[in-house]
């Protein structure tokens, strides 16, 4: 008996439920958030402080637009319902950004906050005229930051990158052009912001 074959749509989708950009950003933020921390107190006070602005904000925005219809799925798929998520969102990075810099959080996980402000800004301008992919921005800046931060011996994980890419095709939602320029333009951000902070790639 022949095993049942995989459907590959399903598993797509499935791979790109659990790489939703807000939800890798959040999730690794929050992970730096105690890492950094003097204890576990600190990384309370800190979480407390940025999470208005960096978890609860970018979402309850897509959840009002979502119930209003403003935005019509999880992609944005339609070119004009994304201006107003990715304003609220870069603003939102910006203050959590700002509230890092007043808390005097490590200088690393201050460059991390600050590289991928500049990252979504600068795809958020590039989005508005061509589909660039955030699935593979936001993936590629959080492993080129772990790579950085932790060694080469993270570099396998941009694996995960390839996996991500064919989901997102394979769900035409983009082409192959747009998930490649995602992941070399947020590959190319990060390694410039940490670099001018001092953060040398090529020394991790």
């Amino acid at each position: 008996m022949n095993p049942r074959p995989i459907n590959r749509n399903l598993l797509a989708e499935i791979i790109s439920w659990l790489f939703f950009p807000p939800l890798v950003a959040t999730v690794f933020f929050i992970f730096l958030i105690f890492w950094y921390s003097n204890d576990l107190n600190q990384g309370l006070r800190w979480l407390v402080a940025i999470a208005p602005f960096m978890i609860f904000a970018p979402l309850i925005f897509f959840a009002v637009s979502y119930k209003l219809k403003w935005i019509s799925d999880i992609d944005l798929s339609h070119r004009e319902e994304r201006p107003g998520f990715l304003t609220v969102f870069i603003i939102s990075l910006a203050i959590a950004s700002f509230l890092l810099y007043l808390l005097k959080v490590p200088l690393k996980f201050f460059v991390f906050a600050f590289s991928g402000l500049v990252m979504v800004f600068i795809a958020s301008a590039i989005t508005l005229y061509w589909k660039i992919s955030f699935h593979t921005a936001v993936v590629t800046s959080v492993i080129t930051a772990i790579v950085i931060l932790g060694g080469w011996i993270f570099a396998p994980m941009y694996l995960l990158v390839l996996l991500i890419a064919w989901a997102r095709v394979r769900l035409k939602r983009h082409t192959v052009l747009q998930v490649v320029g995602g992941a070399l333009l947020a590959f190319v951000i990060t390694v410039i912001i940490f670099y001018l902070f001092g953060f040398n790639i090529l020394e991790a």
